[in-house]
């Protein structure tokens, strides 16, 4: 038996993990194969963190409050809304995030004017991009004429864009911008589509919520963007008008719920999904006596100089709350899966101090007791392991793993959670994030490694798909940085969200006994000045059901140990990967070497022919490796050559066919087996009681 390695490198062909191909390497959606030049640049692991700088873009924006919208499975939308000093305008700025590069690309920015023409500051921002579909339409150069159509009834707006022939944006391949929307079947274009006949189509309605408050406070509130298409998002900045009059074009209106605003301390924008085209609710949480405005924004407006008071559905009254209402886009509608509130369309937001819900269910007009329950902080391990931050930020709803993500400022030794929501006590499930105050600006050191810091300011948060975006809240390029992180393969939740790295099988037929398996992976990255450590990973092995994926998985230890496995036809091997911990930087993967022993002799003997005898059945080895333990019950199989077959199976501890013994002076005398024996030059001898005459054996000497 000799000692083998498998010597594996994750350069080869890879599959993804919903098409599991046993014989090539899988990837989860967010698990990555990597190349490049030199030996740490080829590897596998999670998507790498994704930088952008939007106050360092050619519109600088110190853009907050992520909202993300999926464009294709390889694309991400990421807008930012405008977080520099109070000003008239207000801008709001697109990224295009590339899901198996990591790279955000920056498209533009639009600059809004309110028709309140003071200074705001951003509190709350949404998009909703919705995709209207019905009917069939033709087309005739710039008039599209519909069929079974209802375009103006339901709110089309001015300069959305059109495509034909689909009703899936991403197979679109030129789209066309409205220029009117004359009547339930009549569309005109700014530009000419040809000529087709009945055909399918997509219209994509897409529009910013924004809630600000403002330097004359009564200017302030609710106001709704219209008209968008994506194409607005250009890299001088497309201006967006004030809205006057007319409903329905790209402009913004205010969306007041008085003649004299009272929605004025603004704390964050909640969106419920749509309802119909002309109903969609906004819930606007106002610090002031801690009350939710209701709004719907679908709603057909009744101007006056851009304003209309007619789209306000309720308010609350003032609830009672602990600690102060957080004013960094707080608040997320969503539906958790576990908890009280679960399978509950649930309002989610944070104090400084506790984590709210509330049932949709319960924002009634006047209500002073519509939050449902509350989370208090409780760190992961206890207030003995982590102090209390007591200053959460806002809160988001990670749908893929079913948790929320409650964001703290900047203040010292405050930290984020990924957490299960609960009113009944339990520790947090996770802490993540350093407060390290690193810089990634463009200037910074290059022996840096670029991670999400805390530093001194909160991060602002969304989560899209396994992907959490996070925007520090910053009001100049200093710490203004976007960063992507893919928490969705975060390994608590890798099996149940299949977001793991499968290798291929290796086929193990001649294996007699493994050794153990050691990953090579880059413990640390940056220069040492600068460096930070990679987050561990976990290592699981099976044996049994792996063609069709159907074997459970074993943990390893970190020695990687597999001498307690019993070999069968093939092995395979599966990672997954802490990524919500200290630097939230994922582990990469290069490589693994595999060690075992074959069914040749054993690597520590060699064979001995002087102290051999055919004559008296005497099969004898040398000792040349320690096994620096006690020698283990080894076993001795002959075969006939000519057949093949097997003629006798021993062990040491059964010694049922032969006896056992071993020599510590060259082969002079003999003493009764030791396993205690450990010595290099041993000899070591196995006389069988008889074998077959007149035939030539093959002697196999193996754990």
């Amino acid at each position: 038996m000799a000692t083998k390695a498998i010597n594996f490198r994750f350069n080869g062909i890879t599959t993804a993990l919903t098409t599991y191909d046993s014989t090539v390497t899988n990837l989860g959606r967010l698990i990555k194969q990597y190349s490049g030049a030199s030996n740490t640049d080829v590897f596998a692991g999670p998507a790498i963190i994704g930088l952008a700088r939007p106050a360092e873009a050619s519109i600088a924006v110190p853009g907050v409050y992520p909202h993300v919208l999926t464009f294709s499975d390889s694309i991400d939308w990421v807008f930012l809304a405008d977080n520099a000093t109070a000003a008239a305008t207000r801008r709001i700025v697109a990224y295009e995030y590339n899901k198996d590069t990591s790279n955000f690309n920056f498209k533009g920015g639009i600059t809004i004017t309110f028709p309140t023409a003071t200074f705001h500051t951003i509190k709350g921002f949404r998009i909703s991009l919705e995709k209207y579909t019905v009917g069939t339409i033709s087309v005739n150069g710039t008039t599209v004429t519909g069929i079974g159509t209802t375009w103006s009834s339901d709110q089309m707006c001015v300069g959305s864009r059109i495509g034909f022939g689909t009703t899936a944006s991403t197979s679109v391949s030129t789209w066309y911008e409205i220029q009117s929307v004359d009547s339930d079947t009549q569309i005109t274009l700014t530009s000419s589509a040809g000529v087709s006949a009945s055909t399918v189509y997509v219209i994509e309605d897409m529009k910013v919520l924004l809630t600000t408050t403002n330097a004359t406070t009564t200017n302030g509130g609710f106001f709704v963007v219209k008209g968008l298409r994506y194409e607005s998002f250009s890299p001088g900045g497309t201006a967006i008008p004030a809205a006057t009059t007319v409903d329905n074009i790209r402009a913004c209106y205010w969306l007041a719920d008085a003649a004299t605003v009272t929605n004025i301390t603004g704390a964050g924008t909640a969106l419920e999904n749509r309802v119909n085209w002309t109903t969609q609710y906004a819930y606007v949480l106002n610090v002031t006596g801690a009350k939710v405005y209701k709004y719907n924004f679908r709603n057909p407006l009744t101007l006056s100089s851009g304003k209309d008071t007619t789209s306000l559905v309720l308010t609350t009254g003032n609830q009672v709350l602990t600690g102060t209402l957080s004013q960094a886009n707080n608040g997320r509608v969503d539906v958790l899966q576990h908890g009280p509130g679960s399978g509950i369309t649930s309002l989610y937001f944070v104090t400084t101090t506790k984590c709210y819900r509330c049932s949709l269910s319960n924002i009634t007009n006047g209500s002073t007791t519509w939050t449902s329950d509350v989370m208090s902080e409780i760190p992961p391990g206890g207030t003995s392991t982590y102090p209390l931050t007591n200053v959460f930020s806002c809160v988001e709803i990670a749908g893929d793993i079913d948790r929320l993500i409650i964001a703290s400022t900047g203040a010292a030794g405050a930290r984020s959670y990924v957490t299960q929501y609960n009113t009944v006590g339990n520790p947090f499930d996770h802490i993540f994030l350093v407060d390290d105050k690193q810089y990634d600006q463009s200037s910074a050191d290059s022996g840096g490694v670029v991670h999400p810091s805390i530093g001194t300011l909160p991060m602002s948060i969304w989560s899209q798909n396994g992907i959490l975006y996070l925007a520090r809240i910053a009001t100049t390029s200093l710490q203004s940085q976007l960063y992507s992180l893919p928490i969705g393969a975060h390994n608590t939740y890798a099996f149940t969200n299949n977001q793991l790295l499968i290798t291929p099988a290796f086929d193990t037929t001649d294996v007699v006994s493994f050794y153990n398996v050691i990953f090579n992976y880059i413990p640390r990255f940056g220069t040492d000045t600068f460096s930070v450590p990679s987050e561990p990973f976990r290592k699981y092995y099976r044996t049994s059901g792996i063609i069709d994926n159907s074997g459970a998985w074993t943990q390893l230890d970190d020695y990687g140990d597999l001498s307690a496995v019993s070999p069968g036809t093939q092995i395979q091997f599966a990672l997954a990967f802490k990524i919500l911990g200290t630097t939230c930087v994922p582990a990469r993967i290069m490589g693994f070497v595999l060690t075992y022993e074959d069914n040749t002799t054993d690597s520590h003997y060699e064979p001995s022919v002087a102290n051999s005898s055919v004559t008296n059945r005497i099969f004898a080895y040398r000792q040349k490796t320690l096994w620096s333990s006690n020698v283990p019950d080894l076993r001795i199989r002959l075969y006939n050559i000519s057949s093949g077959l097997n003629v006798l199976d021993d062990r040491v501890s059964t010694s049922s066919f032969g006896t056992f013994e071993y020599s510590s002076d060259g082969g002079l005398n003999w003493i009764t087996w030791d396993s205690s024996s450990d010595v290099v030059g041993n000899y070591i001898r196995y006389t069988a009681t008889s074998l077959p005459n007149g035939i030539k054996v093959r002697v196999l000497l193996t754990q």
